[in-house]
């Protein structure tokens, strides 16, 4: 243990609690990506904890080696998912495909688990006028989801909320869990959670990045202290079935650099589709049942850093300013991992008014409002949210044409123009 903050050292695996794990990345020590903070000293002098990612021999998942207190990670949440538009239309897209294939009727319940802001809930009660509830542990985002119409329970997704919601709305039809499956430790009790309040033909909709694209677009960006597990599909439906429940369909997602959309219901409430077949059996043909894939690519994350570094501290001393783009936790693994402060990176631009005038958590770099593209631009742009490439370059589009440059780190280093669409 380092501090208080670590409530747990994994030994088990959380899914199936094989004691069969391997060590096969680690990025060193790291502070919380979240945190930011009000001083540049602050934020160099935080508490680091070990980012390290066990593979279980049993049953294909990835997690993290330690479990840090989710009050300190959720409780007060800077990440606003409204404030994204790519996001936003992804929701959309999301909710008119699920009410088409459950056939959700307008007295149906949506529940959304950690729904954040009430992004996802907004859709589905303002277009497609279903009755909604958000549960959501931060207080500062369940306040916006409220102010938005979106009725939210204020708590960590559990067996008494899931009574709650049954005993004040009734049985959901559908629970939504979109990028929070791998924030969770006690997966069994989430899931158990859920199978006791769903209708008896509900549905748990869980969507999270997968495992696959993880290893093969070399996202160890990805790896932080609210990410505790790297997901395939073989593990998810070995938790379905010892819960009495069935991975029905398996849904591919190009959002967050690739994801799955998991589809869980009751047994024989619905057909199961061959998506759930094939998605397994690609994943043992590819070897991602078996730690070979991972301690290789282990390897490959080693170079890929080194190159971000030898190529961005290259560019530095060449005289140019360098500048990033979204202070979000998968920038702040990649700094931190890259060792980079603010002698190296001048500040980072962010949207999110929460962030602005904060510092980055171990780096201290400065995060401003987007105005000062036009006031001091940067010679480069290090898109920090990768996976929103393509819509930060179209709304710095007068940074670009100005003869501004991008870099996109992932899944390696390389610079593009303004205009030019990350593939």
């Amino acid at each position: 243990m380092t501090d208080g903050s670590i409530i747990r050292d994994v030994s088990r695996c959380r899914v199936c609690g094989g004691d069969k794990l391997v060590k096969y990345l680690d990025l060193g020590m790291m502070p919380l990506a979240n945190n930011l903070a009000a001083s540049a000293t602050e934020a160099k002098a935080m508490q680091r904890y070990p980012m390290q990612v066990l593979y279980c021999r049993d049953c294909s998942l990835s997690q993290l080696s330690v479990v840090i207190d989710p009050r300190e990670l959720f409780s007060k949440y800077a990440y606003r998912s409204s404030i994204n538009r790519a996001y936003l239309e992804h929701c959309r897209k999301m909710a008119e495909s699920v009410r088409d294939s459950l056939r959700l009727r307008q007295d149906d319940l949506v529940v959304d688990i950690a729904g954040n802001d009430g992004a996802l809930l907004s859709v589905f009660k303002d277009e497609l006028a279903v009755r909604v509830v958000n549960v959501d542990p931060a207080e500062n985002l369940a306040a916006i989801a409220e102010a938005a119409g979106v009725p939210t329970i204020t708590s960590f997704w559990s067996a008494d909320v899931a009574r709650q919601i049954v005993s004040d709305y009734g049985r959901p039809k559908l629970i939504t869990a979109t990028n929070v499956f791998a924030h969770v430790d006690n997966v069994r009790d989430f899931v158990a959670a859920a199978k006791e309040c769903l209708d008896d033909d509900g549905v748990l909709m869980l969507e999270f990045p997968y495992g696959v694209d993880f290893i093969e677009h070399r996202e160890f960006d990805t790896i932080y202290f609210e990410h505790l597990s790297y997901v395939l599909l073989r593990p998810v439906e070995r938790l379905a079935d010892d819960l009495g429940m069935q991975v029905f369909d398996v849904q591919k997602q190009a959002i967050h650099g690739g994801s799955v959309r998991v589809f869980i219901g009751n047994p024989n409430a619905h057909a199961v589709r061959p998506s759930v077949a094939r998605f397994i059996s690609n994943e043992a043909a590819d070897g991602y049942h078996d730690v070979t894939v991972y301690e290789n690519w282990k390897e490959e994350i080693k170079a890929l850093i080194d190159d971000l570094i030898d190529r961005i501290s290259n560019l530095k001393k060449g005289g140019a300013r360098i500048a990033g783009f979204a202070a979000s936790a998968k920038g702040n693994t990649l700094l931190n991992a890259c060792r980079f402060d603010a002698s190296t990176i001048d500040f980072i631009v962010d949207d999110t008014p929460e962030k602005i005038g904060r510092f980055s958590p171990g780096t201290g770099i400065p995060v401003v409002d987007r105005s000062v593209l036009a006031s001091d631009p940067p010679d480069y742009l290090v898109i920090l949210a990768w996976n929103f490439a393509n819509e930060i370059i179209a709304t710095t589009a007068e940074y670009g044409g100005a003869g501004g440059h991008y870099i996109i780190p992932i899944p390696a280093f390389k610079i593009i123009e303004s205009g030019d669409r990350r593939e």
